[in-house]
């Protein structure tokens, strides 16, 4: 009985808010009547909680009380349920009133769909403005702690503050042009200047009365508002109204009445408060929606969804010529009562899948547009802040609100839309569409799918699926509600749109950006935002590290996000009080690592059994290639036969290749994995404050794990406190077998392990200890390194250093090649041959090729660029042959920078030589590197003895060779360099000082301290356009004059044993110091991250190998050619080097000679420790 009387309430529940939901809407249903005596429902006032008191047993029964402060229920006047909503004026029960609900207010509704976080945003910029009504409710929720009431308390003062700013808002729809109205008006915008250019994508205005217009009543008001006068002139416009819901969307778009299309209503240039020259306007200055509202924060509701574009207004004249094609007249379509928009696009086919698309526009100078995150612009527009060493990037915590504002020029969203229109209307007649593209275009159109997304600084690609989160300007339609489309405007004193978006930074700390883009063109990069640092506060590490054990525990990755989100937890951790309490947080913390270890775990087997199908699929491929053919069994199947065969052949060499690949990659991720687990080892093992979130028994287990790892290997040893070899070997293993405490003899067994996991990997146990306690060590470390510096200068000297007679003959061969040159005519007048590279930069040697280049004069620019350069240069090495010099090769002429390959014959007393001439078209760069490097060996020959060695070791391991995919001479005379310029003196003074960026005054007179300039000087002659980049300007700046102070500064460097300890200290440097993970080589005045040239320059943050920033062409990888074996091999061969030394230096025996060191070092690799 009971269960039944249940059922039946639960029944007449669902009954009844049936029938309310069909009142609200105005439906009436005779089937609803309740009869006599029936009471109301409960009442559902504006508390907490739902009133209890049941209705009058009468026709129109009164409704039960609100609960907790709320209203009390409504009198039921009509058959259904009484109203939810409060009433004080109850009704008579025999008065009749109509069926029907009151209409819903638009406003309310809007706000009952906004979700409470987007109700907290929208509140939080009124208490820090200090609106009194705000602050009062805040007042009330921190003495109550009520959350649930403050929510709806604040949602009510929301709907107050919009119905304030609508009673001040003019009511200016938008009409929309058609296409031939915007190809009429600007087919030809620079031939009057009545096309002004914010007229295609501005609302249109109504024709307004003559003199309405005029300057000199307009300068008195506020930018923004119009005067109460003014609007009364206007004509009245027609009102959209949909659903109930008055359609006013895009008058927030409309430009303000008083300002029109004339542009000298407002005083020119950037609104007050902007840098010069950026052209942004504060929104709270040109906004109307705004009113009574923060400055500078968005709107707390977003407006309703644009009507449907109409016929355009027949007030405007009709266009009279086109730059496209005319439109057919199409039959113009009412309204939709939908709320949402008509589908436009036209069904075309769906085009093959096309390549990837690389992010273009990296750079904030090649970005139409700006973004600027909380007000603050991106590093390379705020120069000021720079120049003063003051921070250009913003530092957030976590969860902590932030705002994008963005500009865009409207010429740039103009130019657009016509673009894609054309787009659309092509693809619309190659598919033999019936239905037409838009035939009208307003600004909605020109802003669809613009999205503001916030990525991790260097993530390669834009679009949503990359973005921590992303938001579009113009939202989708929803079937629940309106539209909320994000805040936007038009400023016609800057003819630019601009808008704001807000955002919550997000849950785990890092580094973020935000990017302006178009959703349908992610790989455009329309601007981005500084960087912004998310730094967690001493109480948000508890909810950081259950965030990211919840990540863990989802399962929905590989996990690698989540490893490198808690190792940047780890590296981070510095409490501001250290007597902190953070219990919950070390327990959070020591989960995550239990979950990681899962996550390897998991890898590993999934590692391995990946790689038993690899073998066994290899060996499936071998065993076919082993069974004999039908030619070694006479067995002739004709033509047919032999062709089948042949593509046999070449199916078992895809599947080789294929099964090959499938091998690097699955042991590229298991080394990512190990590389990602260890990299939470280190920043535990290397934090001194990271006793305070965990336990010491627990870190004395990570310790231990730490030991065990090879960064030479990227490989994990055995553990060796386990039994059976099977235990030792598995990844990251029983954990709890690792003793504790732990003493020196644990240490030394891991120690142990992993030098005989470096013996079976590497060939050699790499010596790690400092190369200075190794030059202290004594007499004897002294001895060492001074016999190593004098074999140094000695082999130098002998075998490297270009006598004057061998530079007499590389100046007879360019003048020979220049007289040929000249003698052809195909060149413009004053254009001259000019030696770079190796040759003249003071890093060569006697045997050196001969790199020119045809250096051609400003005058004749353009002769490059119209393909008469590479027919030049066809011509020319046609001459060269009739000039007598050999083997020429003109393949390299469709390159890049067109080359020809010679030989010239030189007669040496008798003897005849050949030179290896390789000629260039115009390579300005290649001559300003030169000159570069050619002021460093000036200023310190010490370097030119230490890059010699280097590039007879580099050759000699077989590491410098650009065409196998290792690197080049001229990557490692950077290395060198970029090592030479961070290594200090006994007085912390650089070795070597940055000629880009030394101050000139300190370079004529070095002392204490050091100085650099805190900006390149920018003037005609030292920028230099780039000879095959539109829009790249290089800034050639270098000191270079006035070199005596500099060469008498480097010279004090040079003591007798200072060479030998620089080779050994270059070659620890980059075998065990330099992060190849996170920085960059480069010539700079700061250390580069390898985040910023991923985010400015596109280069893969995920590449840990190795990085080399070009001085001048600071977006070119020297060492992009390195693939990731190559640079293990070359990373190997940096530690094998120094261990030789350090082996050496410290041995017990007799110490060899510098010059069997040198050979020793240099030894060539034998074939059996070629790479695979």
């Amino acid at each position: 009985a009971v269960g039944a009387g249940a059922e039946k309430k639960r029944s007449k529940r669902i009954i009844l808010r049936q029938r309310q939901r069909q009142a609200s809407v105005g439906i009436e249903d005779p089937s609803t009547t309740m009869p006599e005596g029936t009471g109301g429902g409960r009442g559902r006032g504006r508390g907490l909680s739902r009133g209890r008191g049941r209705g009058r047993s009468r026709r129109g029964g009164r409704g039960g009380g609100g609960g907790n402060n709320g209203n009390k229920g409504g009198d039921s006047t009509t058959p259904t349920k009484a109203s939810s909503k409060g009433n004080n004026d109850s009704k008579k029960p025999n008065e009749q009133t109509p069926t029907k609900a009151p209409r819903v207010d638009p406003i309310e509704e809007k706000m009952r769909l906004m979700g409470d976080q987007d109700v907290l945003i929208a509140f939080g910029p009124f208490i820090r403005a200090g609106n009194q009504d705000a602050v009062r409710v805040h007042q009330q929720y921190l003495s109550n702690n009520k959350q649930i009431e403050f929510i709806n308390n604040a949602r009510q003062f929301l709907i107050g503050q919009e119905r304030r700013a609508n009673e001040t808002k003019p009511i200016l729809p938008v009409e929309a042009k058609t296409v031939a109205e915007i190809e009429a008006a600007h087919g030809n915008n620079n031939s009057t200047q009545n096309n002004a250019p914010h007229d295609v994508m501005q609302p249109n205005l109504p024709t307004l009365p003559p003199g309405l217009l005029t300057p000199q009543k307009l300068p008195s008001l506020p930018p923004g508002l119009t005067s109460p006068q003014r609007q009364q002139q206007q004509p009245q416009q027609p009102q959209h109204h949909q659903g109930g819901i008055q359609n006013n969307n895009n008058m927030l778009r409309a430009m303000p009445v008083g300002l029109g299309h004339n542009t000298n209503v407002l005083p020119p240039g950037p609104p007050p408060g902007m840098p010069p020259g950026m052209g942004l306007p504060p929104p709270q200055n040109n906004t109307v929606s705004q009113i009574n509202r923060p400055p500078g924060m968005p709107p707390p509701m977003r407006p309703t969804a644009a009507p449907v574009a109409t016929e355009p207004m027949s007030s405007l004249p009709k266009p009279s010529s086109s730059i496209l094609p005319a439109p057919t007249p199409a039959p113009v379509l009412p309204p939709k009562e939908s709320k949402t928009e008509p589908d436009t696009t036209p069904a075309v086919k769906t085009p093959a899948k096309p390549t990837k698309q690389w992010r273009i526009q990296t750079r904030c100078e090649e970005q139409p547009g700006r973004l600027f995150a909380n007000d603050m612009p991106a590093a390379s527009f705020n120069l000021a802040a720079a120049s003063q060493n003051k921070p250009t990037s913003l530092i957030a915590r976590t969860r902590s609100e932030l705002t994008a504002r963005w500009v865009l020029p409207l010429p740039y969203l103009r130019n657009r839309a016509i673009r894609r229109f054309e787009e659309l209307k092509n693809a619309a007649e190659e598919s033999k569409v019936t239905r037409p593209p838009p035939q009208n275009l307003t600004i909605r159109d020109a802003l669809k799918t613009l999205t503001v997304g916030l990525f991790r600084r260097g993530a390669m690609d834009n679009g949503a699926s990359s973005s921590i989160v992303s938001k579009e300007i113009l939202c989708a339609d929803s079937k629940d509600g309106p539209d909320k489309d994000y805040f936007f405007n038009i400023d016609q004193r800057t003819d630019t749109v601009f808008g704001t978006v807000p955002f919550y930074a997000p849950r785990t700390p890092g580094n973020v950006v935000f990017r302006l883009y178009f959703e349908d063109e992610p790989h455009v990069t329309l601007a981005c935002g500084p960087c912004i640092e998310v730094v967690p506060n001493d109480s948000d590490y508890d909810s950081v590290l259950r965030f990211i054990l919840s990540n863990f525990k989802s399962k929905k990755t590989n996990g690698m996000s989540s490893l490198s989100a808690l190792a940047t937890v780890f590296e981070m951790f510095k409490p501001r009080r250290t007597n902190a309490n953070f219990n919950d947080a070390g327990r959070m913390a020591w989960g995550c690592v239990c979950e990681a270890r899962k996550v390897v775990e998991q890898a590993a087997q999934k590692f391995v059994n990946q790689k038993e199908e690899i073998e066994e699929r290899l060996e499936a491929i071998k065993i076919k290639e082993e069974l004999p053919d039908l030619k070694s069994l006479n067995v002739s199947g004709g033509d047919n036969e032999t062709k089948k065969e042949e593509d046999e052949n070449d199916d078992t060499d895809a599947k080789n290749d294929a099964v090959m690949k499938d091998k690097f990659t699955n042991e590229r991720k298991w080394r990512e994995m190990q590389h990602a687990y260890s990299s939470i080892l280190q920043a535990v093992v290397s934090n001194k404050y990271i006793h305070l979130l965990m336990k010491r028994d627990l870190l004395s287990t990570m310790r231990l794990e730490y030991e065990l790892w090879c960064p030479l290997c990227d490989a994990f040893a055995p553990i060796p406190f386990v039994k059976t070899k099977f235990e030792a070997s598995k990844m990251p293993g029983n954990v709890s077998a690792f003793p504790y405490p732990a003493g020196k003899d644990h240490y030394q067994m891991c120690r142990s392990s992993k030098e005989e996991m470096q013996q079976t990997m590497l060939g050699f146990v790499p010596q790690v200890d400092n190369v200075g306690e190794i030059a202290r060590g004594g007499k004897k470390g002294r001895d060492f390194f001074l016999d190593l510096s004098s074999a140094m200068n000695e082999m130098y000297t002998n075998e490297y250093a270009v006598s004057e007679k061998v530079w007499r003959r590389r100046e007879q061969v360019r003048a020979a090649i220049e007289q040929v040159m000249s003698n052809s005519r195909e060149f413009p007048p004053g254009t001259k041959v000019a030696v770079f590279g190796s040759s003249a930069n003071g890093f060569g040697s006697p045997n050196s090729d001969l790199d020119l280049c045809l250096s051609i004069p400003a005058s004749a620019a353009d002769f490059t660029n119209d393909g008469k350069g590479v027919e030049a240069m066809t011509n020319l090495a046609s001459k060269f042959t009739a000039a007598g010099m050999r083997d020429v090769n003109t393949e390299r002429l469709t390159a890049r920078i067109p080359i020809v390959k010679f030989n010239v014959p030189y007669n040496d007393n008798g003897t005849e030589i050949l030179v290896e001439c390789d000629l260039s078209l115009q390579n300005p760069l290649a001559l300003l590197n030169t000159s570069l490097l050619r002021t460093y060996a000036t200023i310190s020959p010490m370097s030119c003895v230490l890059a010699s060695i280097i590039k007879r070791w580099a050759k000699s391991r077989d590491i410098n060779n650009p065409s196998k995919h290792t690197l080049s001479s001229y990557g490692y005379v950077l290395m060198l360099t970029y090592f030479l310029k961070n290594a200090r003196r006994g007085d912390g003074n650089p070795i070597l000082p940055n000629l880009q960026w030394v101050d000139p005054q300190w370079a004529q007179n070095p002392t204490n301290p050091y100085r650099e300039i805190a900006a390149k000087p920018k003037s005609p002659q030292t920028l230099v356009a780039h000879p095959t980049l539109e829009n790249y300007v290089v800034n050639s700046y270098f000191y270079r004059q006035g070199l005596e102070g500099l060469q008498k500064y480097c010279a004090d460097n040079n003591g007798p044993s200072t060479i030998g300890v620089l080779l050994a200290s270059f070659f620890h440097y980059f075998a065990y110091t330099f992060d190849y993970k996170k920085h960059v080589v480069s010539l700079g005045n700061k250390l580069v991250e390898k985040e910023v040239k991923a985010e400015e320059d596109g280069w893969s943050v995920y590449k840990s190998g190795l990085a080399i920033e070009d001085p001048f062409e600071l977006f070119y990888d020297v060492a992009h050619v390195v693939k990731a074996n190559n640079f293990l091999h070359i990373k190997k061969e940096f530690a094998l080097a120094y261990s030789k030394i350090a082996n050496e230096a410290q041995s017990k025996r007799d110490i060899i000679t510098g010059k069997e060191l040198i050979d020793m070092i240099c030894e060539p690799v034998s074939q059996d420790e070629g790479r695979d």
